[in-house]
């Protein structure tokens, strides 16, 4: 592996963090401009995510200075320890969220499919929770030496890999989880793909937290002479779960005023977005009243579904209207 140097590390940092700024504020967009003037609980998250990537790429730059400066500065180090942990927690969590949430949006219809969301968001919160604790618990401000900030680092590092571990694990659940939703729902092969390409995109996202967590492992087992590798791909898994949560929007910004598509359904959520309100699944929900009141998972989301051709009468019931006789 080329060793990574502050300079890449800035470089492709700031790179990445543009780009999520512009994903995140267009999704905020599209969704302001559907929903006629609100967000969803999830634009807010993927705004808290953003905001938790910049501040953490900010702090873990001003501690790759600090340690490359040969006047070590031990009580900054020792705060940074502290507020890094934090950071790194809230931006697992928060960039992630917001894919959750948009799967309990978008297919929460599926009661298998809320259950296994809900309980990736709350375990890998209470794990998160718990190392930072952890790392609080084993960082005591009240007298800094460097033997104490020897035991800090290393309680750092050790939630950094139990904490890295289980961001592997929600990747893969947040990669795998909409795939047999995507492939149930009555679209043209060629737009189910479009669609599984688009969150499947978080392979991604697996491969820079997996090798992230490599190098976090290597510093836990005392080699930490690549400081700044850790960091740099936890950097990219940030970014690509943004990404991915902003995926649906940003085909429907770039439906609507990049290539502007005029509107193919009537009553679609605003004018030339060419997208229907309801998601058409194969699967009976027989508890589903037909005249019950349309829910947030019927009315979203128009930028995934839109082109899906609405549901027609059965052939049985077009026979019948045919051989109806006439009065």
């Amino acid at each position: 592996m080329p060793f990574i140097t502050l300079p890449i590390y800035e470089g492709v940092g700031i790179t990445l963090i543009v780009i999520a700024s512009a994903l995140v504020g267009a999704r905020c967009f599209v969704n302001y401009q559907a929903a006629h003037g609100k967000l969803s609980a999830h634009d807010y998250l993927s705004l808290v995510g953003l905001t938790f990537l910049i501040i953490t790429y900010a702090v873990n730059d001003v501690i790759i200075r600090t340690v490359s400066n040969p006047t070590l500065d031990l009580p900054l180090l020792f705060r940074l320890a502290i507020i890094i942990i934090i950071l790194v927690q809230g931006t697992l969590w928060f960039t992630k969220a917001p894919i959750l949430f948009l799967y309990l949006k978008l297919f929460g219809v599926n009661r298998w499919l809320r259950y296994i969301s809900w309980a990736t968001l709350l375990v890998a919160g209470l794990v998160y929770v718990a190392g930072l604790i952890y790392t609080l618990v084993n960082c005591p401000t009240d007298k800094i030496t460097l033997e104490r900030y020897q035991t800090c680092a290393h309680a750092n590092t050790l939630t950094g890999v139990f904490s890295g571990f289980v961001s592997v694990v929600v990747d893969a659940i947040i990669f795998v989880l909409p795939i047999p939703v995507i492939f149930a729902l009555q679209l043209e092969t060629s737009k189910k793909i479009g669609l599984s390409v688009a969150f499947l995109s978080g392979i991604l996202g697996i491969a820079a937290s997996i090798v992230a967590l490599y190098y976090k492992y290597q510093a836990l087992s005392g080699d930490g002479t690549q400081l700044i590798a850790p960091i740099f791909f936890f950097t990219i898994e940030a970014f690509v779960a943004i990404a991915v949560g902003c995926a649906p929007a940003i085909r429907s910004f770039w439906r609507r005023y990049i290539t502007k598509v005029p509107s193919s359904q009537p009553g679609s959520a605003y004018p030339g977005s060419g997208y229907s309100h309801r998601l058409s699944s194969r699967t009976k929900h027989s508890k589903i009243s037909r005249n019950a009141a349309v829910s947030d998972w019927e009315r979203s989301d128009e930028h995934i579904v839109g082109d899906a051709p609405r549901r027609g009468p059965s052939e049985s019931s077009r026979k019948a209207l045919v051989d109806a006789p006439s009065p």
